[in-house]
C-alpha cells in the first residue's frame, strides 16, 4: 500500500530533528516503536497488532507497572497522588529493553521531558491522534483508567493540554479519525517503513 502524501510529509518533517542526535542513535531508534497519545485512542490494541506484524515483542506499560508495583495505575493515583504516577511510569519505562519492541505507555509520560527525549533517541515515536469526541465516547470508564489530571480537569482540558506535546515529540503522526484498527496499523507500518528507509540511507 502506498504511503499517502500527507503521511509522507509528516515523516519527512520530523526526520531532520531526529537526525540531529547523531547517526548511531538514529540507526538504533529504528528498531523499536513507542506509541503516544491519549487514553482511549487504542495504543494497546494497535501496539499488539504492530508487534505481531513486525515480529517484535510488546509491552503494555500499565500492565508492566501492575506486575512490578502490585497495583493498577488508578490504584497508584488513589494511594499516592497523581504526581506519583508519571514518576513511576518513567522509572519502569527506563527498565524496558526497547530493542525490537513496541511499547504502549500511559498518556501522561509526555509530562516527563527527560524521558521523552530519551525515547526520541532510542525509538520511533508514533502519535495516534484522534478527536476528543471519539475519545470521550470510548472512555466510559475514564475515572478508573488512571488518567493523570482528571481529578482537577476535564478530559477535554487534558486533551487540549497534551495534544501539542504529543505533536512536538512525534516522529510519525497517524490520524485515527474514522479509521478501523487495520487501517491505523497499515498507515503506521507505511510511515515506519518510510522512516526506517530514510534512516538506513543516512546510516549507510
Amino acid at each position: 500500500m502506498r504511503l499517502s502524501s500527507s503521511a509522507l510529509a509528516s515523516v519527512e518533517y520530523h526526520l531532520s530533528p531526529v537526525l540531529e542526535y547523531g547517526q548511531m542513535k538514529s540507526c538504533r531508534k529504528s528498531d523499536s516503536i513507542v506509541l503516544i497519545g491519549m487514553a482511549g485512542v487504542g495504543k494497546s490494541t494497535i501496539g499488539r497488532l504492530l508487534a505481531d506484524a513486525l515480529g517484535f515483542a510488546f509491552t503494555d506499560l500499565d500492565e508492566y507497572i501492575r506486575t512490578k508495583n502490585g497495583h493498577t495505575v488508578q490504584e497508584i493515583i488513589d494511594r499516592k497522588g497523581e504526581a506519583a504516577l508519571p514518576r513511576i511510569e518513567e522509572q519502569r519505562l527506563y527498565e524496558v529493553d526497547l530493542a525490537r519492541r513496541v511499547v504502549a505507555p500511559g498518556g501522561s509520560i509526555v509530562y516527563r521531558p527527560d524521558l521523552m527525549e530519551y525515547l526520541r533517541r532510542h525509538a520511533v515515536l508514533v502519535y495516534l491522534d484522534d478527536s476528543i469526541e471519539n475519545i470521550e465516547k470510548r472512555l466510559t470508564n475514564a475515572t478508573t483508567r488512571g488518567i493523570v489530571g482528571l481529578k482537577s480537569k476535564s478530559l477535554r482540558q487534558i486533551y487540549d493540554e497534551r495534544k501539542p506535546l504529543y505533536s512536538r515529540y512525534a516522529d510519525i503522526t497517524v490520524d485515527c479519525r474514522g479509521k478501523s484498527g487495520g487501517q491505523i496499523v497499515s498507515e503506521t507500518l507505511q510511515g515506519y517503513a518510510t522512516l526506517r528507509s530514510q534512516l538506513s540511507g543516512k546510516c549507510g
